[in-house]
């Protein structure tokens, strides 16, 4: 699922209809019978969204009691929550409605989702984090998220997407909350948000009209006054929310902030200017849908007006509904009070009370307003969010400076680590929210000393922070540090400034790792290395930890410009993963993977195969290494590890035979189009003089598929002189069979290229590379323990053939064969295939050049679907990998019930180990298992 706007060259979209909440008659009958039963007073209540607390479950309280009067007396038109949890926030909820004549519109400020505000749920990275990704269809999914966990827990209206542009780096409130600095990059992502919060039915609210970044002024606190000409807005602050408008938001909330160039009279903001709300947005942009004003409690309304005045002045101004208000009930009285003396005329008031009963209406809210806090809370925890966070944190995650390039550090590399968090409050305990960093890095490194310091530290904290890193051979430093609203402080506080200061100066190895202002690399440009992720999340944190360790790639590009630096829009160090993490055993709790579970516990339940691990490998680390059942159908055998060596059957054809032949092409020692006759001077006769290599390794040789040389040979050199000699069953080219004579004649080739046997040549230039310390052919009898058994050979060697190879052919050959005969686990596989999926690197070397993989793993034949080697899924018939696999999917089978699929363009692979031989070969239930196994995975790591 993913969200791409119309052009992403010029943020062009569709523009949106007037009806923004469309009802049918029956839907309009309501809205017009609702409409028709209110009284005056009851019309200028429902403007009025007032503050609830989630703390107020004792119903008894008199602060319950003052809101339950606003809902059941006065009917005001909806709430507003602030942080709680969610068992108490559903039950309140449940209350108010339940006593609420007219269904209450209940809003909330989720722009970092619903985990913002309620305790349980998963905190999204900031909006910036988002513009870091490049990526809308990120911004979709969490725009989609949030309204699906929003209408779960019963809140139909959000105060986002923000988009403001952060004009001025300086803006204590904006900030890291902005997309970006840039008008085009902030509509691409505003308007992916909209569009996923409205698939899953939820009121979107573009904010701070008309525009609250260029400001160093929080409007909490003070009044801010934008200095922009009209023109300078038209070209950069209005274009998000114009944007947004054509994008179909529903709603849109004006900023406490005067604005001169649009409103000249001293001291009025946009709030409460008609010239702003009502001008600008109902008649030059058309706007049809809500307006909103920002919270009236604030400072920057609340200190120079009356309560009654600035309430009656936001619904002249054009607002539909004002928001929380000091005193609901004064709010109440100033708009009634305003009608009765005619400076407001009742039509207005029934212009927006009619909209704002239709959105309810469209929200259902007059059927569906009781909340079940079961469901409510089996969506809010899904894992999807969860990974969607960690997703989001890792793709934004972005390197600005490395100048002694230390990143990736290797934790084993460093005795003792000093890691000094900083905060930018006075708060100690505060800091609670860091410590997900700080336990990763104890976790990982060897000896740490962990030190926290904030505005209320003291000199000799700052002392002994400084004596730990000069002890130190690595330094972490660690920046919790947004922006000052204290006056007392410019752009950091002085004594946190200096300690930053002398930490650089030590010249130690340094990583300065920023969660919060980015702007802050302005006061330490001299630092040698500086990362940011734009966000303070657990999972901002986490990937700030994956990213410095090189567990996680960084990909994250600046979304912004640091002013007097080259450190622009766009710009970003990458990093690569030096290696596919594969711990013994895992799942990763991110994702979903009962189904999985059930799968294969059901298909031994069904005789498809006695034991099995199962390896899954998605955005390149490994989120699924689970061993099934045991040795063999005796539950008393051994139980089944992820340790366990599988016969990968004629998974060595592509694990070995192609692995080997593609080391070699990349060393330039051979053509594709090359005669095998020019390597191999005794393969010549019966055809075979126009048989090139990669006709050998596309299946389309003309060899036969396969002979039962076990039957009629005793050594290797009797079966590699009847291959030499053997007639073809085509013209080379012409046609296509699956050979096992094919890839033993490329064995031939690469032990003659090489000098030495396959077996050799493969430990030395790449097993022992990988770490693949249990990948071989024939395993040593020390080895036999974990080796799992295959078949019961009554028929041949009479014997469970277990530790030896399965495969009679290659059992003949010496257990050493270009088509069967090696040993491995998932484990192993994995970090082979993590080559595939890592353009073809591993800690920093390149093992396969990214185009040799490409071209093996693409099709090159328009017989069979075959790459070099590998198999491609088919498109149009049957395909192992399943239906939900990408077309370009390639991957493998073995014989004993082994495969590999991998799909690059998901960044996903699929191993598959059992012994479904066991005891008998006859049982061929697994080609059916296969398809379903890959798209249950499929289904598993897929958004829903």
């Amino acid at each position: 699922m993913s969200f791409v706007p119309a052009d992403l060259s010029t943020g062009v979209l569709p523009k949106a209809g007037d009806n923004l909440f469309p009802l049918n008659e029956i839907d309009q009958a309501w809205v017009k019978n609702t409409f028709a039963q209110m009284s005056l007073k009851e019309k200028c209540a429902q403007m009025i969204i007032s503050a609830a607390s989630s703390s107020d479950t004792n119903f008894e309280s008199e602060d319950f009691k003052q809101l339950e009067k606003l809902v059941t007396d006065f009917n005001v038109g909806g709430l507003l929550f602030f942080r709680g949890s969610l068992y108490n926030q559903i039950l309140v909820t449940n209350k108010l409605q339940a006593l609420s004549k007219i269904p209450l519109m209940i809003t909330e400020d989720f722009e970092r989702g619903p985990g913002m505000r309620i305790e349980e749920i998963v905190q999204f990275p900031h909006n910036m984090a988002l513009g870091a990704t490049g990526d809308p269809s990120l911004t979709f999914l969490m725009g989609k998220y949030t309204a699906r966990i929003s209408r779960a827990i019963g809140v139909h209206m959000n105060f986002a997407p923000l988009l403001d542009i952060n004009n001025d780096y300086r803006n204590p409130i904006i900030n890291i909350r902005a997309y970006s600095d840039d008008p085009n990059i902030i509509s691409w992502h505003g308007n992916a948000f909209i569009k996923g919060m409205q698939e899953d039915g939820m009121i979107t609210t573009a904010k701070h009209f008309p525009g609250h970044g260029s400001t160093d002024l929080d409007s909490h606190e003070e009044l801010p006054t934008i200095h922009l000409t009209e023109r300078e807005f038209e070209h950069r602050d209005f274009v998000p929310f114009k944007e947004a408008i054509s994008s179909g938001v529903q709603s849109i909330m004006v900023g406490h902030l005067q604005v001169p160039a649009l409103d000249n009279r001293e001291g009025i903001p946009a709030t409460l200017s008609p010239y702003i709300t009502h001008d600008y947005l109902r008649n030059k942009f058309n706007f049809k849908g809500l307006i909103v004003t920002d919270a009236l409690n604030m400072k920057a309304v609340r200190d120079s007006f009356d309560y009654q005045e600035a309430a009656k002045l936001a619904v002249l101004a054009g607002n539909d509904f004002v928001l929380f208000p000091p005193d609901d009930s004064l709010a109440i009285e100033g708009i009634y009070n305003g009608v009765l003396s005619g400076e407001i005329t009742e039509e207005r008031i029934d212009e927006s009370v009619l909209r704002i009963l239709s959105a309810k209406k469209w929200l259902h809210l007059d059927l569906f307003n009781q909340i079940d806090y079961e469901l409510a809370s089996q969506i809010a925890t899904s894992r999807d969010q969860q990974r969607l966070a960690l997703e989001i944190a890792e793709r934004s995650t972005t390197l600005i400076k490395d100048d002694d390039k230390l990143i990736p550090v290797n934790p084993d590399d460093y005795y003792q680590t000093a890691s000094i968090t900083l905060r930018g409050t006075s708060d100690r305990g505060s800091l609670k929210e860091e410590k997900e960093f700080e336990k990763l890095v104890s976790d990982n490194f060897g000896y740490v000393k962990q030190h926290r310091l904030n505005l209320e530290s003291s000199k000799r904290d700052y002392r002994k922070a400084l004596s730990s890193a000069k002890k130190s051979d690595l330094v972490l430093l660690n920046l919790y540090l947004t922006s000052y609203t204290n006056e007392d402080y410019d752009f950091i506080d002085e004594n946190q400034k200096e300690f930053i200061q002398n930490i650089i100066k030590l010249n130690k190895p340094l990583i300065l790792s920023n969660f919060g202002n980015p702007y802050l690399l302005l006061e330490f440009e001299n630092t040698p290395s500086y990362l940011c992720s734009f966000s303070w999340t657990d999972a901002a944190q986490t990937a700030m930890f994956n990213s410095i360790t090189g567990r996680n790639e960084i990909s994250g590009k600046m979304p912004i410009s640091i002013p007097g630096t080259d450190y622009s829009i766009g710009f970003g160090e990458k990093r690569k993963i030096q290696s596919i993490f594969i711990p013994d055993t895992t799942v990763d709790t991110n994702y979903n993977f009962s189904t999985i579970d059930s799968l294969v516990n059901g298909a031994i339940q069904d005789s498809v195969f006695p034991g099995a691990v199962v390896l899954i490998g998605h955005r390149k680390r490994v989120i699924y290494n689970k061993p099934f059942g045991h040795f063999t159908y005796d539950t008393t055998s051994t139980e089944m590890t992820v340790n366990a060596m599988f016969d990968l059957a004629s998974v060595t054809k592509v694990t070995a035979t192609t692995s080997a032949a593609m080391l070699l092409y990349d060393r330039g020692m051979y053509r594709l189009d090359q005669k095998v006759s020019s390597i191999l001077p005794e393969f010549r006769g019966h055809g075979k003089e126009n048989i090139t290599i990669k006709h050998l390794l596309v299946h389309n040789s003309g060899l036969p598929a396969f002979k039962r040389y076990y039957k009629i040979f005793d050594t290797r050199e009797q079966i590699v002189d009847d291959i030499m000699n053997t007639d073809l069953i085509f013209e080379p080219g012409t046609d296509y069979t699956y050979s096992d004579l094919g890839m033993i004649t490329m064995q031939f080739i690469i032990e003659k290229l090489t000098g030495q046997p396959i077996d050799e040549f493969l430990r030395e230039n790449l097993f022992d590379i990988l770490g693949m310390q249990n990948t071989m052919y024939n395993p040593p009898p020390e080895k036999w323990y974990y080796c799992v058994p295959s078949e019961v050979d009554n028929y041949w060697r009479h014997t469970t053939v277990k530790g030896k190879v399965h495969d009679e052919n290659a059992f003949v050959f010496g257990g050493v064969a270009g088509h069967a005969g090696l040993f491995s686990t998932t484990s192993d596989l994995a970090k082979l295939m993590s080559l595939y999926v890592n353009n073809g690197e591993y800690k920093g070397k390149t093992i396969f050049q990214p185009s040799t993989m490409d071209m093996f793993t693409s099709i090159q034949t328009k017989y069979g679907d075959r790459g070099l080697g590998w198999g491609i899924k088919s498109v149009d018939g049957y395909s192992s990998g399943g239906s939900k696999f990408s077309d370009t999917s390639f991957g493998h089978t073995g014989f004993t019930g082994t495969s590999i699929w991998v799909d690059k363009e998901r960044g996903v692979f699929v191993i598959l180990l059992t012994n479904r031989v066991y005891p008998t070969r006859e049982n061929r239930k697994i080609s059916s298992f296969r398809p379903v196994l890959h798209d249950t995975v499929i289904d598993a790591i897929s958004y829903k």
